[in-house]
């Protein structure tokens, strides 16, 4: 992402840069070089004029989000939530759903040999609903999970520090029989570094 929303700065497409490089900032929040250049895509995309082809494509992403009966309308049972490709699209989409339950029976196993966090999340009869009503987002340090129309009750659980840091690209997710299961692929991980909470904040 990083190196993408450098070209695109460099052929002055100033708004995929700047994307692009919130993506990488998601990824690397303590990196000042991208800070440095996600401003300055900013401030290029402040200042330059709104082209038809890109109204056009923000268009379609608002109809395919289920704004103003767009893309999915005709297709009740889609989940616009997995469709939500930046951290405001995300927030609202949750916003659109009035009452969300914190998912409490979690346990979680720090698999040091393994190099990940084994987490379980039990959701009674997860597996009886369509997939695409279960979301799972994660950043390095973030994870966000929201499962709506689970026998007639929305989900959530979000951490918005994990204990330690991870690597979002090379985590899963898999629902089983009453149960959510995640793999979290821990960053740099040193022998000393042992998850004793699944989040911080």
């Amino acid at each position: 992402a990083y190196r993408r929303g450098l070209a695109r700065l460099k052929l002055g497409e100033p708004r995929g840069a700047a994307e692009d490089l919130q993506k990488a900032q998601r990824l690397e929040p303590q990196n000042a070089e991208i800070r440095q250049k996600l401003a300055e895509a900013r401030e290029l995309a402040s200042a330059a004029p709104i082209g038809e082809e890109e109204v056009a494509v923000a268009a379609a992403a608002a109809g395919a989000l289920g704004k103003d009966g767009g893309l999915y309308n005709e297709k009740s049972d889609l989940n616009e939530g997995r469709l939500a490709g930046s951290y405001q699209e995300q927030r609202e989409w949750v916003r659109t759903i009035d009452k969300w339950n914190e998912i409490v029976d979690i346990s979680f196993a720090d698999e040091e040999n393994k190099n990940c966090i084994s987490v379980y999340m039990s959701l009674p009869g997860i597996h009886e609903i369509a997939p695409n009503k279960v979301c799972v987002w994660m950043t390095a340090t973030t994870l966000e999970v929201r499962i709506i129309e689970l026998r007639g009750e929305n989900w959530c659980y979000v951490a918005q520090e994990l204990w330690g840091q991870i690597n979002p690209e090379r985590s899963s997710w898999k629902i089983r029989k009453d149960k959510l299961s995640l793999k979290l692929d821990k960053r740099a991980a040193r022998s000393w570094d042992k998850w004793e909470k699944l989040r911080r904040i």
